[in-house]
């Protein structure tokens, strides 16, 4: 096994590690588990931030996680190390490690259900749509809009590890300052609502580009009589 696919497998191994450390963290009208609960807490005027240290740990290893995504595809590259094994679980790690998180940021309200089902929806379209042209021997190429899309959508995941009205002690369903529906709140998903609409956007671009090839139906023309009768004819010819 060469490195790339050893970067790989570390960021599959790093998700189970993660998703542990997120649900073990007890927030008001959350699903989650009460079961480690020393924060770090800073108090300043008029608000305290109390952010949970298996979530500090948590949000770390993530951003090593979504660091070997990039350096597992720079060595496979740059040392000729593209295997069909690194081609595969690669897409698939990526998707664990995104798609797992957002879930369990949906259970701990931390963001909303229906951003999370946009967000997985859409990847879900998107590899059915590959897999159609795959079919069809099309490759279909990320473009720079994905690549943004993609990148916006870390960065908002990143900083929901760290910052959010759960660390400001805010409510859930509530509008004050530090609240869900606060303003604070709403700054901070910024890149989340981006994100969000960015992978709307692409699912309709991707399907647009490639609307002729997925969409294109092969029309076979039924043999009428007179057809039938020339054939017939070729063939008693020979």
């Amino acid at each position: 096994m060469n490195w790339a696919n050893r970067i790989t497998l570390i960021r599959i191994f790093l998700i189970p590690v993660i998703i542990v450390l997120m649900v073990i963290v007890p927030f008001e009208n959350s699903s989650l588990y009460n079961g480690w609960n020393q924060r770090l807490v800073i108090e300043g005027n008029n608000v305290i931030y109390s952010l949970p240290i298996s979530y500090l740990i948590a949000g770390i290893l993530f951003i090593i996680a979504s660091l070997t995504d990039l350096l597992d595809g720079y060595v496979a590259r740059r040392y000729h190390q593209v295997t069909t094994f690194g081609k595969f679980f690669d897409s698939i790690a990526d998707k664990l490690l995104t798609n797992t998180v957002l879930i369990v940021f949906a259970c701990a309200n931390i963001i909303s259900i229906w951003m999370v089902v946009i967000l997985i929806a859409r990847d879900f379209v998107i590899d059915v749509v590959r897999q159609i042209l795959a079919i069809k021997k099309v490759v279909m190429a990320a473009n720079q809009l994905g690549r943004i899309r993609a990148a916006m959508e870390m960065f908002g995941m990143i900083i929901l590890f760290f910052v959010g009205f759960r660390m400001f002690n805010g409510h859930f369903l509530q509008t004050g300052q530090w609240d869900e529906f606060g303003w604070v709140n709403q700054i901070i998903m910024i890149p989340m609502y981006l994100a969000t609409v960015l992978s709307l956007a692409t699912a309709g671009n991707y399907i647009f580009l490639n609307r002729k090839t997925l969409f294109y139906i092969t029309v076979i023309k039924k043999p009428t009589l007179e057809s039938v009768q020339e054939t017939n004819g070729t063939e008693k010819g020979k």
